[in-house]
């Protein structure tokens, strides 16, 4: 199965460690706790599952930026929507519910609307829970709840957590379609800016600016998929 070699992302994780001031012990323990989790969990079937749904095909990965709403209205034909096999980033899968549009797979680290993530999983997306230093809390609260989930990490991969490179969850969504070879990637309400959308933390009725960390943050995204989109043949296309 497409997954990132620990070798090849530990300059790209440590460089983010230091950039970023991150406890990578806090990662590790958490990862542990996420596999530990998942334990009785074979991810086997659900791995070939999105395999399925991304080889091959055109994939629209969905950001939680501004500029989505209009993406997906406006820019993205209503065929090509339902052609195309749609990945969300995180607080993306409220924008979809909130527009009536099916949602295949999330990728979500938990700190979008917690309900909107149950229910794009109700509604049958596959959700690949990232564990982090920073959120092993909402780890053990919601990975017990959700009957199929897999799980993914940013440090040494388990038989339970995967690597498949990115950082947050947009540019991680991008390194994971791009590892199952689709025929052209999509990506929508990706805004590297200073802006934050509102549906990318839960409480936030408008677009906000986004602070000094998050900027970074936005600015590692950016990094990330420029990168990715050099070292890989599959065709992006950022709208």
């Amino acid at each position: 199965m497409g997954m990132m070699d620990w070798a090849q992302w530990k300059p790209t994780y440590d460089d983010i460690v230091n950039r970023l001031n991150l406890d990578s012990h806090a990662d590790r323990h958490a990862t542990q706790i996420l596999s530990h989790l998942l334990e009785d969990k074979d991810p086997q079937p659900t791995l070939r599952q999105i395999e399925r749904l991304i080889e091959g095909r055109p994939i629209i990965v969905c950001g939680a930026g501004p500029s989505l709403e209009r993406h997906l209205t406006e820019v993205i034909s209503q065929t090509t929507l339902r052609e195309s096999t749609c990945v969300a980033s995180d607080g993306a899968a409220s924008a979809l519910l909130e527009l009536g549009l099916r949602c295949d797979i999330l990728v979500t680290d938990l700190d979008g609307d917690l309900q909107s993530i149950r229910e794009v999983v109700r509604r049958g997306a596959i959700p690949i829970v990232h564990a982090h230093g920073d959120n092993i809390d909402l780890v053990r609260e919601i990975v017990p709840t959700l009957e199929t989930v897999v799980g993914s990490t940013q440090v040494e991969p388990t038989e339970r957590a995967f690597l498949w490179g990115g950082f947050t969850d947009g540019d991680r969504a991008c390194y994971l379609v791009s590892h199952y070879r689709p025929s052209r990637v999509t990506l929508a309400g990706m805004d590297f800016g200073d802006i934050v959308g509102r549906w990318s933390k839960p409480g936030y009725e408008t677009n906000y600016p986004a602070d000094s960390m998050k900027r970074e943050k936005l600015a590692i995204a950016g990094e990330l998929i420029d990168r990715l989109v050099f070292q890989t043949d599959v065709e992006f296309t950022l709208l």
